[in-house]
């Protein structure tokens, strides 16, 4: 990317961030959650039309998950396939079974008629579905099925039903599908988790015994609602597919899971916001 793009990328960002940072202040009712990514969504469409834009906000992993919102499902389809990322197409055959030309997929929007996972809807299930659908997405990337068993999408819910809010992360698992015993985070309590049980779902840094169980490989902080939107679950596969490609580790992780079990979840959102835009300003 050249000198001149980056500068144009930069202030189309900062302006996009600045639009939505006077959206109404973050109260925990579920329609305040659904303006706000409304907010963010509208000004991106307005802002990031332009597919070199987007490719700069997909090199941030994770963190530009909530600002492909309000981005038209072919804009962003056009823009993975030029930066020869893992293409929207293949994240909906593999999350939905569908292909981006299926009647059932509305082609603004991107949602699959009688799709989705019931994510941003309290399903029980959604979490352990969606991860399904990424392994499954890795492999049709070419990762052994073996590999990709150890790649799972995990949330902290500790303030969902409360706030609306989710904590997203991409971890390789080294334990894969094997129990693993830990101490809950919120009581104490050490207990013994397998796939079906919802505490499996969650990221731990170690058991019980010291050793590593999870490294993550990226996060963002959400709003719950924005999850019903089956593009920007399908959108979350492919950034989460993006960053095991790259190489990256988010080792800040932890410290930042602290802070929103005891309730910085307004501040981490603001951060995470404000890491794309650090990520491309220009030194």
């Amino acid at each position: 990317m050249t000198y001149g793009l980056k500068r144009i990328t930069c202030a189309a960002l900062a302006s996009a961030l600045v639009l939505s940072s006077c959206a109404a202040p973050y109260s925990p009712g579920y329609q305040a959650a659904e303006r706000g990514m409304q907010a963010v969504g509208t000004g991106l469409t307005n802002l990031f039309l332009a597919p070199v834009m987007i490719v700069a906000g997909l090199l941030q992993g994770l963190a530009f998950l909530p600002y492909t919102a309000g981005l038209a499902l072919d804009d962003l389809n056009r823009a993975l396939m030029q930066a020869h990322a893992v293409s929207l197409e293949d994240s909906y055959r593999a999350a939905y079974g569908v292909s981006l030309s299926d009647e059932r997929v509305d082609p603004k929007t991107g949602q699959v008629a009688d799709g989705g996972f019931g994510f941003g809807r309290f399903r029980r299930g959604a979490l352990a579905d969606a991860s399904d659908a990424f392994q499954r997405l890795l492999v049709s990337q070419g990762m052994p099925d073996s590999v990709a068993r150890h790649y799972v999408i995990v949330a902290d819910y500790t303030h969902t039903r409360s706030r609306r809010v989710i904590l997203l992360a991409v971890v390789y698992r080294h334990t894969g599908a094997e129990p693993f015993q830990v101490a809950s985070k919120h009581t104490g309590i050490v207990t013994m988790f397998r796939p079906d049980d919802l505490g499996w779902r969650s990221a731990y840094e170690r058991d019980v015994r010291g050793h590593l169980v999870d490294e993550v490989i990226d996060w963002t902080a959400i709003d719950y609602a924005a999850l019903q939107e089956d593009k920007l679950v399908a959108t979350l596969m492919v950034l989460g597919a993006e960053s095991i490609k790259s190489g990256r580790r988010s080792h800040e992780y932890w410290a930042a899971e602290k802070r929103w079990i005891a309730g910085e979840t307004t501040q981490l959102m603001a951060e995470s916001r404000s890491k794309v835009q650090q990520a491309l300003a220009m030194k």
